[in-house]
């Protein structure tokens, strides 16, 4: 374990900046080559500059992903718009039990595709969306569950793109090397 003599963070032998106030490390340890302020409008010192996000979660609200962040948090209101037909429809109809299950589940998929930007919860959502529009389609034949398919869909597209983009945001940051 090291100290940054900048700001006094500990750091990992192995890190080559300070997780606090962006420092970097020279070869033999403490002293700082350049640093910044941990301030997010910092000019930068030499090449480095501290990034914006160092989470996914602040990667996903800078501006640069507002189409991303509005195509997600779409897919997911889907969902609850669903969710909330599926359930006033079985309070009308007197549906069974498996409504309710329906219900859960497009609110749980809803909120892990808006809330954590889950690529598991998109892929679930899609497969689910597909049995759904088969099952009407053969069962009530009728064209239902499209909707819910299209968020799917969406969700499945943003969500791989997000963690592309993370992916490149981070070895292209030399924060996070």
């Amino acid at each position: 374990m090291k100290n940054c003599p900048q700001c006094g963070k500990a750091a990992n032998d192995n890190e080559k900046f300070c997780t606090l106030c962006g420092a970097t490390f020279s070869e033999n340890g403490n002293a700082p080559v350049n640093s910044v302020c941990s301030y997010e409008n910092a000019e930068p010192h030499g090449t480095f500059q501290l990034p914006k996000a160092t989470t996914k979660q602040e990667f996903l609200k800078l501006d640069e992903n507002k189409k991303i962040r509005r195509e997600l948090n779409t897919s997911a209101v889907i969902c609850y718009v669903c969710a909330g037909i599926t359930l006033m429809l079985m309070f009308v109809f007197l549906g069974n039990v498996y409504s309710l299950i329906d219900v859960a589940l497009l609110i749980g998929l809803g909120l892990g595709i808006h809330i954590k930007q889950s690529k598991v919860c998109a892929i679930v959502l899609c497969s689910y969306a597909a049995v759904n529009v088969l099952y009407s389609l053969i069962v009530l034949r009728a064209f239902g569950g499209y909707l819910i398919l299209i968020a799917g869909i969406y969700s499945i597209i943003y969500t791989f793109k997000l963690d592309k983009l993370w992916k490149r945001y981070q070895q292209e940051t030399p924060y996070h090397s």
